[in-house]
């Protein structure tokens, strides 16, 4: 404690200092204890004030940093702050692109992120085969590219070391590594893996486990819904989350919901599942237009939205169709920067000549010209036929010269879902809401 006024410097309290030992006993003794009693009762009460101020000019200032942080629209600083989720890592993207069999590939990712995409996924890797084929291993490897981040790679499989094992292959390339429990193709069933695996839920909760505890970056899962079950779909969907999984995306259809009875994407129980999860929660399913990626938004209160059929005809859904400038992003353009980007990223082995193309170029190519198609079935033929770049930007350019009617994407009043390659499996529902009468038995 600090010494009072009352105690001068030369003089420091008890012993040393004190009364002499002529005056042990006598008045001057008393005296000098009582001046000791008052100068140590002063010095507590100057500690006291003083450490009162300290308190106070503390809790003045935490004030003072709430009141600013708010100010600023932020969260006051915390001394333990809780570290960031994936979604937030990721930076919050709202647009993503959704892992697509030989269709989501690095050239598409590109021109898709060059419009609004924020996140993307690598095409399915089939973990077995991965692991035990070189040539598709470096296939897949040689995709690493700078400017396709952030990334995640999908893997199907059953068994967790085999995914494991395949996962630490590209863990230095990716920020996350999701396991596909959602694709709802024949292939699927007799590879056990997609929707199907999510019958056997303590095996996926299991794998989940494994990868999340064994690897060096984060473990997401892409699931659809249980048919007529939805407590069962949230209970999987807390499991999930307990084992490790740090993103879910969720699919809002049932594996029985594919091609010609797909029908309508449930945006309620895609809303049950972010309600009750604390991990974020991707919204998949349902998506034609921007108005209705802002719409699922609204309705489910994802994270995000995933897109994937959509997004293959119109690479540029995410930005209404406009790019950097302003300017209308139509078909025509679309297809032709695709083609720049496959031609300088995608290499074809044991090509026959130079400027073959792989067959997701044809692929790509009659979604993003299919309304033109339509009109034109000369020239659907040639797509049918052609195997090389040169080929493919033949056919855009008398497809061009035609003058095709493009289709609206970025226009909710003049889109027409009929004529669209997204609903080819949904003709009536599209020419319902399109006003078009249904032709006469």
């Amino acid at each position: 404690l600090p010494h009072s006024a009352a105690e001068s410097p030369g003089r420091p309290l008890g012993g040393i200092g004190g009364p002499s030992s002529s005056s042990v006993g006598g008045p001057s003794m008393v005296a000098w204890l009582a001046a000791v009693a008052v100068g140590r009762c002063s010095a507590v009460v100057s500690a006291c004030v003083l450490l009162l101020r300290a308190l106070q000019a503390r809790w003045r200032g935490a004030v003072d940093g709430q009141g600013d942080a708010a100010a600023a629209g932020k969260r006051p600083p915390r001394e333990e702050e809780a570290p960031p989720n994936l979604f937030e890592r990721l930076g919050r993207p709202m647009h993503v692109v959704a892992p697509m069999v030989d269709q989501s590939e690095l050239p598409f990712r590109l021109l898709a992120r060059r419009y609004g995409a924020q996140l993307c996924y690598t095409p399915m890797v089939n973990a077995n085969q991965f692991n035990n084929s070189s040539v598709y291993r470096e296939e897949v490897l040689a995709e690493a590219n700078a400017a396709d981040r952030p990334l995640v790679v999908q893997f199907a499989g059953h068994d967790a070391e085999t995914l494991l094992r395949a996962a630490r292959h590209v863990e230095h390339m990716c920020d996350a590594v999701d396991l596909n429990l959602g694709c709802p193709q024949g292939i699927a069933r007799r590879g056990r893996y997609g929707a199907f695996l999510l019958e056997e839920e303590d095996l996926v909760v299991d794998i989940v486990r494994t990868l999340s505890s064994k690897l060096q970056v984060p473990v997401t899962c892409k699931i659809r819904l249980f048919r007529d079950d939805l407590d069962r779909t949230l209970r999987l969907c807390h499991r999930l989350q307990e084992a490790g999984c740090a993103l879910l995306t969720v699919h809002g259809r049932t594996r029985h919901q594919n091609k010609q009875t797909v029908g309508s994407c449930n945006f309620q129980a895609i809303a049950a599942v972010k309600a009750a999860m604390r991990i974020p929660v991707i919204a998949n399913g349902g998506i034609a237009t921007l108005e209705d990626v802002e719409r699922c938004l609204r309705e489910t209160g994802a994270d995000a939205v995933m897109s994937s059929e959509a997004i293959l005809e119109n690479p540029a859904l995410f930005a209404g169709n406009v790019d950097s400038e302003g300017r209308h992003v139509g078909q025509a353009r679309l297809a032709r920067e695709y083609l720049e980007l496959a031609e300088v990223h995608l290499r074809l082995r044991n090509s026959k000549a130079e400027g073959d193309a792989p067959k997701c170029v044809k692929a790509h190519i009659f979604k993003m010209l299919f309304a033109g198609l339509q009109d034109n079935h000369d020239l659907r033929d040639r797509v049918s036929n052609a195997n090389c770049f040169a080929e493919f930007r033949s056919i855009l350019e008398e497809l061009e010269r035609r003058e095709w009617q493009e289709p609206s994407f970025h226009r909710e009043d003049a889109y027409l879902r009929h004529r669209s390659w997204y609903f080819r499996h949904r003709l009536s529902e599209a020419q319902s809401l399109d006003g078009v009468p249904e032709p006469p038995a």
